[in-house]
């Protein structure tokens, strides 16, 4: 999702092979700022072949030269950045700020910087000025609405995107962001239409699909969100958490045996996805196959000690295996986990006083 700046030169360069010549003949005798701005064009080039040590070569000279260039400085910042160097980058885009105050890019690439170097208040503030210098900058807008939402602020958030949007309509990440911040809020039909209008944009966001199939499952849509899980599925077969979620969707939609297949499929992925073993569990509960589901909840036990609702789960699979004794003392355990059902469960089935 990142944006990263692209360098352009300021000077166009001769095509005409007797003055390449003689520009570097004289090349040595040129003015300082001159010598600093072919420097500078130097730079930008190699930068843009991605020779980024080299185009930071050709910036430190053109500095040296030049110390009142604030292209240099920050095509320098914007250089290190991408060498991930980022306390320098910060310091380069100081510099090109206190040049020229006003500049919004250098903001935003200063926020990025301190971004990168989770100082997610300073970003903050280089975003607002950003902004502030370019209300028509989308980035800007998005990547801050990105920072407000990580701090679960999502009403800001959302209008951020907002912002990012009627600047920049084809911005499908800013749509698959807003989708994310309306289902925060509730919004959930309105979170539906922006992940719709992201995958439109961009067919292959596949977050956006994923996002799209756990808010038609909060609003009730269980056939939709299996039909976009199994669009998901379809395209990328590695992801355990998703077939948790369309496991959870099938047993929630009654389909015991489709859900235990798919909580099978994520621990395949993943054998330490204690959530995916409990919910094997509980749809093996379901299936009435209670050796399955004691196994599966004690393998999330295992992963997990504290994990309250395996322990109600192998709790009602030992009460079928007529394990009284170790039905009571798994309830027990949940209720001491916080699972205050446990308590309810032990009294029920006579389960005396715990030694």
């Amino acid at each position: 999702m990142r944006k990263f700046l692209l360098l352009t030169a300021t000077l166009g360069l001769t095509s005409l092979a007797t003055q390449a010549q003689v520009d570097s003949v004289r090349a040595s005798t040129l003015p300082p700022a001159q010598q600093a701005e072919k420097l500078y064009n130097s730079g930008v080039v190699k930068f843009n072949q991605k020779s980024y040590r080299a185009a930071l070569q050709d910036f430190d000279r053109a500095l040296a030269l030049r110390p009142d260039f604030a292209k240099a400085f920050y095509n320098r910042a914007t250089t290190r950045y991408e060498l991930k160097d980022y306390q320098p980058a910060v310091q380069d885009y100081d510099e090109a700020l206190k040049l020229e105050p006003t500049s919004g890019t250098a903001y935003f690439g200063r926020a990025q910087a301190r971004e990168a170097l989770k100082q997610a208040a300073e970003a903050e503030q280089d975003y607002t000025k950003a902004v502030e210098a370019n209300a028509a900058y989308a980035p800007a807008w998005y990547y801050r609405g990105a920072l407000r939402f990580e701090k679960a602020d999502y009403a800001a958030a959302k209008a951020d995107f907002d912002q990012a949007i009627k600047a920049d309509p084809n911005y499908a990440y800013a749509w698959h962001d807003r989708g994310s911040a309306q289902r925060q809020l509730n919004n959930y039909s309105a979170a539906i239409q922006d992940y719709t209008k992201a995958l439109s944009l961009q067919p292959e966001l596949l977050p956006a699909l994923l996002n799209r199939a756990g808010t038609k499952r909060r609003a009730g849509d269980l056939k939709g969100a299996l039909q976009d899980y199994g669009d998901y599925l379809q395209k990328k077969q590695d992801n355990p958490t998703a077939y948790t979620n369309r496991g959870a969707t099938r047993y929630e939609s009654g389909d015991y045996k489709g859900a235990a297949e798919d909580f099978g499929r994520a621990v395949a992925l993943d054998a330490t996805y204690a959530f995916a073993w409990n919910n094997r569990a509980a749809s093996y509960l379901k299936l009435e196959d209670y050796k399955k589901a004691e196994a599966d909840a004690s393998k999330a036990i295992a992963l997990n000690p504290q994990y309250a609702e395996a322990y109600l789960n192998r709790g009602h699979a030992r009460e079928m295996l007529r394990n009284t004794e170790g039905a009571c003392q798994d309830w027990r355990k949940a209720a001491e986990l916080g699972l205050e059902v446990g308590t309810n469960y032990a009294a029920n089935s006579g389960c005396g006083e715990s030694n």
